[in-house]
């Protein structure tokens, strides 16, 4: 199951901040009436004329009562900020479907992450951004430029809900599709880290864990933590860096060599780059069933013989592998701890093979053997 850890990327409030529009070098654009955003010639619903597609330092006032349609598609940067609604009227800002397939020709807003902060405020709950029937590139967007490409992620919509550049690469669904205020949305946090799956498997005397992320921006750095008494107390015991911008999935690994004896719980402390964190579902592995396995002689030629040393109660899978992952042998001992089980491999043919012995806590120990005649 999918978990979504976020930062700070949608920030919903309960205060509409009021703003002073000599403060926006850029411009400040105010519609009067409901209708489209955009008209091909004229002011249409703007008091005097309709704002730039690439909207810096701009102040954006939609406080009229009814319906403005989003027909366009609006890029805000260097603290642009978007206000709908206020005293009196109820409106609702719609964004359908355009049809498009890419960014320059959808109906949508887009917020750049660049370093200000660029925001889309909604008055009071007499204010909606209705995003239910948008197509793939319109909703209201988080862009983050990197290099030669862009990254988006969308906030309010349909699915999909990245992008990198107009490629769809995470096709989940976006947080909303509609948005009632008040409430705020900005540029200025940190995107979630979609978390695909976490994962820890015992694996001779070690424990191996894996995750994978569908989705991260800004991420900086996975911290690695342990817990040998359910939770109570957390050690970090390795660090992982984090891609930064993705929104393809992305896989991860760590490797715990010493683990303690018995039950031990796992999670990840996901860092942003702006130093917020988040967790990871836990997970635990049993250590001790099979504390070690000893395999002789080797090289084999007739018999090779494999000690099995931990819990006397164990149940212990044996199996002997080919190098291509074929199952050659496979034996199953019950009360294995502490016992030495022959095994014939005198009918193989020469070459290395591998000895896998899994134990019923399902720790793993694994051993290269050479059969030579």
């Amino acid at each position: 199951m999918k978990q979504l850890y976020s930062g700070a990327l949608v920030v919903l409030t309960l205060s509409f901040f009021s703003l002073s529009a000599s403060a926006q070098s850029g411009g400040t654009y105010t519609a009067v009436l409901p209708g489209n955003w955009h008209t091909v010639s004229g002011p249409g619903i703007w008091q005097y004329a309709e704002p730039p597609q690439n909207c810096s330092n701009c102040l954006i006032v939609l406080n009229v009562n009814g319906t403005i349609n989003l027909n366009t598609n609006v890029n805000l940067s260097n603290n642009s900020t978007v206000t709908l609604g206020g005293t009196g009227n109820a409106m609702v800002l719609l964004i359908g479907n355009s049809g498009a397939t890419g960014f320059s020709s959808s109906y949508s807003i887009i917020m750049a992450n660049d370093g200000t902060n660029n925001v889309i405020q909604l008055a009071n709950g007499s204010t909606i951004v209705n995003a239910s029937g948008a197509g793939t590139y319109d909703g209201l967007l988080t862009s983050y430029p990197s290099g030669t490409t862009t990254t988006y992620f969308k906030q309010v919509g349909k699915a999909p809900s990245g992008f990198v550049d107009s490629t769809v690469a995470n096709n989940n669904a976006p947080t909303l599709e509609e948005l009632i205020g008040a409430a705020n949305l900005n540029s200025f946090g940190d995107l979630p880290i979609i978390l695909g799956s976490f994962n820890a498997v015992a694996n001779n005397g070690a424990v191996d864990l894996a995750w994978t992320t569908e989705m991260e921006i800004n991420s900086d750095h996975f911290n690695i933590q342990s817990s040998t008494n359910a939770g109570a107390n957390w050690n970090t015991i390795g660090t992982v860096a984090a891609a930064g911008n993705s929104a393809i999935e992305l896989n991860y690994s760590f490797v715990d060599g010493h683990p303690a004896q018995g039950t031990t719980q796992y999670r990840l402390v996901m860092v942003d780059r702006n130093g917020s964190t988040a967790y990871s579902q836990v997970v635990a592995v049993r250590i001790g069933a099979i504390a070690s396995v000893s395999v002789y002689p080797n090289p084999a030629t007739d018999y090779v013989n494999i000690t099995v040393s931990g819990d006397a109660s164990v149940t212990a899978n044996i199996r002997l592998l080919n190098l291509a992952g074929a199952v050659m042998l496979e034996k199953t001992v019950t009360n294995a701890g502490g016992t030495t089980i022959p095994l014939s491999v005198s009918g193989y043919p020469s070459g290395n093979y591998l000895i896998v012995i899994t134990g019923s806590d399902g720790s793993k120990q694994v051993n290269k053997i050479l059969i030579a005649k």
